[in-house]
């Protein structure tokens, strides 16, 4: 009996170690954010162009990122809020660089993206702390025969 005591005890101690190691990590990294530290990055962020908004109160910024010789290229859209300086990450995403994607304000809160290959479509959240909306319109390559 002893000896499963012991072994339950050692058990219990590293999940202790582990969860305060997780839990430091957390706190870390949410001081890094709240305090706005940024740390050196091994991927290179290239921007291609800006679109601003009709109202000048948002612009949405278009680019891709390299990290390096193992991963494709990456393009994103974020958006930035001019007066308090915000940048909203993560909103819409494509593998491979942005060749012929255009990018056009609808209206103050509506941006339309389009002429991407669908197939390239990593990631898409529209975002309602960033004030806008994203519509995206793939390229009509990606329809098929029939009306789908």
């Amino acid at each position: 009996m002893n000896v499963a005591l012991s072994i339950m005890k050692k058990i219990w101690n590293l999940g202790a170690v582990i969860f305060f190691i997780w839990f430091g990590f957390k706190v870390i990294g949410y001081g890094m954010d709240i305090l706005n530290v940024e740390v050196p990055s091994m991927c290179k962020y290239t921007d291609v162009a800006e679109f601003s908004s009709p109202n000048g109160k948002k612009i949405a910024k278009l680019g891709y990122s390299d990290c390096g010789a193992t991963t494709n290229w990456q393009s994103g859209i974020s958006i930035v809020d001019v007066e308090t300086g915000k940048v909203f990450r993560g909103l819409f995403g494509l593998d491979g660089k942005p060749e012929n994607i255009e990018v056009v304000w609808k209206s103050d809160t509506k941006v339309v993206v389009s002429n991407f290959p669908i197939k390239n479509l990593l990631w898409f959240k529209n975002d309602n702390f960033a004030g806008v909306w994203l519509e995206l319109k793939p390229s009509m390559a990606n329809r098929v025969a029939g009306g789908l």
